[in-house]
């Protein structure tokens, strides 16, 4: 059996290495072996150089060098030239645990064995048998690298079990109600459903929804593993921190897909208001605790409240699990009372303050 880590990489100089040598260092089944693939997509720093020092030194790294062309379009770049039976994702600034592959290769072979004959003795090697009977999609979790021993998620799937049919739907609620199945660093997906042959250039926010909602809607059967076995880092940069237009714009593409998806699943569709208005929240958020100056920060306000989908889908109330930030910036803007520009603008001079008043200390 082989796995194929995808790992997608623009400006990630500082974690790369480490992210990279933690891919090298897996523990194998008997058999088994795995490639990284290195996607660099339009890096200005180290980042190219480090790639193909890798690629150069280690017959199972290899690397492309792609523009600008955004995380979605990365990953799929790296999951069309695999040559594995499964593929792994790998943020550049994260780490896997050493016993990640080993870990899915027993578990995917028990599944194997079980769909099989009782012809097979345990040292034998059974084909990867056809969909349905081993997992097209498996989900483990992850835990914070400054906290290695607690779980990031708490999943409510059964480990030893193939959700398939209509025990999927646990797997496609879970894609409506929250966020808990997104990151596409908790999922090994088998090779023959990982492609999405949808270009999109320069998605980068909500991608890993995307891909998540496509996935549980191709897979045959899915798994859970109820163990850490992957290391998120939490970045030291607030996203908050910097606007883009094209938050916004790839949400809209996101939610897109999901709502064609859940239309197609017949499930109950109605929390996906609530995330969307969450999204509305983040936009604001983005804009009003963003380095713009403050007349700027009203024209791109101004914008956004003419914008359809902030119209149609900012009214609605936020999730339970929803930051507190942002659901301040909601509150501020759909409480009533003054003007939603004018609270969210007095909101954006403060915070501008009280950062001014930080450098200066």
């Amino acid at each position: 059996m082989i796995f194929s880590i995808i790992v997608p990489v623009c400006n990630g100089q500082d974690f790369l290495k480490e992210a990279v040598d933690s891919a090298l260092s897996q523990k194998v089944h008997t058999g088994d072996s795995f490639e990284i693939i290195l996607v660099e997509n339009g890096s200005t720093d180290d980042t190219p150089r480090i790639c193909d020092e890798y690629a150069a030194s280690h017959d199972n790294v290899s690397v492309i060098h792609e523009g600008r062309i955004g995380l979605y379009q990365a990953r799929q770049e790296g999951i069309k030239i695999a040559k594995g039976d499964y593929i792994l994702a790998l943020d550049a600034d994260d780490k896997l645990k050493e016993n990640l592959l080993e870990t899915l290769g027993e578990v995917i072979r028990s599944f194997a064995k079980t769909a099989g004959s009782e012809e097979h003795s345990e040292a034998d090697e059974p084909d990867l048998p056809e969909h349905g009977s081993v997992p097209d999609l498996i989900f483990y979790n992850a835990a914070d690298m400054d906290k290695p021993g607690d779980k990031l998620r708490d999943f409510p799937f059964k480990e030893g079990k193939l959700y398939s049919g209509e025990d999927k739907k646990a797997f496609k609620e879970l894609v409506v109600k929250g966020d808990k199945l997104n990151a596409m660093w908790i999922k090994c997906i088998r090779s023959d459903i990982a492609f999405i042959d949808t270009r999109i250039e320069g998605l980068n926010y909500g991608e890993d929804l995307y891909q998540t909602s496509e996935y549980v809607d191709r897979a045959s059967g899915i798994a859970f593993i109820d163990k850490v076995l992957y290391l998120y880092r939490k970045s030291g940069v607030s996203l908050t921190a910097s606007y883009n237009k094209a938050f916004l714009d790839n949400q809209k593409i996101v939610w897109n897909k999901v709502d064609e998806l859940t239309g197609k699943w017949g499930i109950d569709a109605s929390p996906l208001n609530e995330r969307k208005a969450l999204t509305c929240a983040i936009a604001a958020v983005r804009i009003v605790y963003s380095a713009l100056s403050l007349s700027d920060k009203k024209t791109k306000l101004k914008e956004l409240f003419e914008d359809d989908f902030y119209k149609k889908y900012a009214r609605f109330d936020l999730p339970e699990w929803a930051p507190i930030e942002d659901v301040i910036i909601h509150e501020k803007a759909y409480d009533g009372g003054m003007g939603a520009t004018f609270k969210l603008l007095a909101e954006a001079a403060k915070h501008d303050l009280k950062n001014a008043i930080k450098r200066r200390i």
